[in-house]
C-alpha cells in the first residue's frame, strides 16, 4: 500500500504522511519532513511512493456491483474449503473489504497487474467451465477473491485497467507538482575522459558528455539524479561550434582565451565526442603537458536545457531528471579541485593581481594573436618603460612606436616577466 503527502488532513496542523487507506502515519511542520517520511516507509515495504494529494482526488474507487459480488463468492467458496493453501491472509482480508464495496487504489493497481498475469489460468476447464468435475480449481477461487468473475472475467479486467490507468495518470501529476523548479541555463557538469596521444601532443580527443548515465546533482534546492538522453546535442552541433575552453575560462591566465580548435564534435553510442587541436603557444603548453602526462583528466562542459523531464525513482523516491535536448556553448578539460591561486608558484602577487582584470587578459590574448616575438619583449621591460610609448627625434612619422594604453603596457609587462 503507496504512501502519500497531504497538507489539508484535518488530523494535523501541518503536512501529514498517510497511508492510501487515509491512515495518518506521522503529522509534520514542514513538506520536506513528510516526503522524507513517506519516502522511508515506501523503502521499508517495497513500493512506489505515492507523492502529494489532496481532498480533491478524482478517481472514484468504489467498485461496481459484480466485483462485490464475485469477492463474496469467492469468500464463500474459501469458507467451504476450496481454494488450497496458496492463498494469502492479505488476499483474503481485501476479499472483505472488496465485498463491503471498499477497494484502495493499491488494490486496484494489484489487481490490474494480478489479472494480466493469471488469465492463462482460465484456460484450464477446473477454472472456467463450471460443468466440469473439477470446477472450482483454485485458479477460479483465487479469481474471485480478487473481484474477477472467472465465468465472465472481462468487465472486472476492464474496470481494473480503466481505473489503474486513472490513478497512476493522477499520481504523475501529483508527483511532478511535489518538484522544485531547478536551473536550466548556465549549467556545467563534469566527467572523465580519455586523451589519444599524438606525436606532437597537441590533439585532444576525449568525451564531453557521457549518455544514459545517472549522475547525482546538488544544487540550492538539494539532491537529484540526472542523465542525458542519447541526441541531446544533434540540433545545437547543427547550428554552432562550442568554444574550446580550461576551466571555463576561470583560470587567472589563460581566462576565457580558447585552448585552440575543434576539429570534429558528434554524438556516437558513448556520448559527446570531442577532436581539437590544441594551440602550439607557451599559454597553452602547460595545460597541453598537463593533459599528455595525465594530470589533467576531467572534462567539462557549460549548457543551457531546452527539453527535459522529471520522475521519481521508483527506488528511493529521489528526483531524476533526463535531459533531452540542450543549447551547448562551451566544452574543455578542467581541472579537479578549482584552480587555486597558491599554486602559481613563481609568479609574483602583482601579476596575479593584473591577470584578474579581464581588459589587460584581452590585451594579452591580441598580443599573442599578433605573433609578437616574447624574447623581445622581456628587453623592453628592461628598458625604460618610456621607452614603450615615445619615439627618438628625428624619426620619421611612419616609424614612430605608437603611444599605448596602460592596460596595454601592463598587457606587456605581465607577458615580459613571466
Amino acid at each position: 500500500m503507496p504512501y502519500f503527502i497531504e497538507s489539508d488532513n484535518p488530523e494535523c496542523s501541518g503536512w501529514a504522511t498517510v497511508k492510501d487507506d487515509g491512515d495518518v502515519m506521522g503529522c509534520h511542520q514542514t513538506k520536506q519532513e513528510a516526503i522524507d517520511q513517506m519516502v522511508a516507509l515506501s523503502i521499508a515495504e517495497d513500493v512506489e511512493p505515492g507523492g502529494e494529494r489532496s481532498e480533491s482526488r478524482q478517481v472514484d474507487t468504489d467498485p461496481p456491483e459484480y466485483i462485490m459480488n464475485a469477492a463474496a463468492r469467492g469468500l464463500e467458496l474459501r469458507g467451504e474449503g476450496f481454494g488450497g493453501d496458496g492463498l494469502t491472509d492479505k488476499t483474503i482480508r481485501e476479499a472483505r473489504q472488496m465485498a463491503d464495496g471498499v477497494i484502495s487504489e493499491d488494490k486496484v493497481i494489484r489487481a490490474n497487474a494480478w489479472g494480466a498475469r493469471h488469465e492463462i489460468d482460465l484456460d484450464a476447464p477446473s477454472n472456467s467451465d463450471p460443468d466440469d468435475d473439477g470446477f472450482p480449481g483454485a485458479g477460479a477461487v483465487a479469481h474471485y477473491l480478487w473481484g474477477i468473475d472467472p465465468l465472465n472475467p472481462e468487465p472486472a479486467r476492464e474496470w481494473f485497467a480503466r481505473k489503474a490507468e486513472q490513478i497512476q495518470n493522477e499520481r504523475d501529476s501529483e508527483m511532478t507538482a511535489t518538484m522544485e523548479k531547478r536551473d536550466t541555463d548556465n549549467l556545467v557538469r563534469h566527467l572523465e575522459f580519455r586523451v589519444e596521444k599524438s606525436a606532437d601532443g597537441l590533439t585532444l580527443d576525449g568525451y564531453g558528455a557521457v549518455f544514459d548515465q545517472w549522475t547525482d546533482i546538488e544544487d540550492a534546492v538539494g539532491v537529484y539524479r540526472e542523465r542525458i538522453a542519447p541526441g541531446a546535442f544533434k540540433r545545437t552541433l547543427g547550428m554552432r561550434m562550442p568554444i574550446l575552453q580550461f576551466d571555463h575560462g576561470s583560470h587567472p591566465l589563460i581566462g576565457s582565451i580558447p585552448l585552440g580548435r575543434i576539429t570534429n564534435i558528434s554524438e556516437d553510442d558513448h556520448g559527446l565526442r570531442v577532436k581539437a587541436r590544441l594551440s602550439d603557444n607557451w599559454l597553452v603548453q602547460p595545460v597541453r603537458d598537463a593533459i599528455r602526462d595525465g594530470g589533467i583528466t576531467g572534462m567539462s562542459f557549460r549548457f543551457r536545457i531546452l527539453d527535459e523531464s522529471w520522475e521519481r525513482s521508483r527506488n528511493d523516491g529521489m528526483e531524476e531528471r533526463t535531459i533531452r535536448e540542450v543549447e551547448l556553448y562551451e566544452v574543455g578539460p578542467v581541472v579537479f579541485p578549482a584552480y587555486e591561486q597558491t599554486s602559481v608558484g613563481v609568479r609574483s602577487r602583482a601579476v596575479l593581481s593584473a591577470l584578474e582584470d579581464a581588459e589587460i587578459r584581452g590585451e594579452i590574448a591580441t598580443i599573442l594573436a599578433a605573433g609578437t616575438d616574447l624574447a623581445s619583449l622581456a628587453e623592453i621591460e628592461q628598458d625604460d618603460p618610456d621607452s614603450l610609448h615615445s619615439s627618438e627625434a628625428g624619426t620619421p612619422t611612419e616609424s614612430h612606436v605608437p603611444i599605448r594604453t596602460r592596460t596595454q603596457r601592463q598587457a606587456l609587462r605581465v607577458l615580459a616577466g613571466l
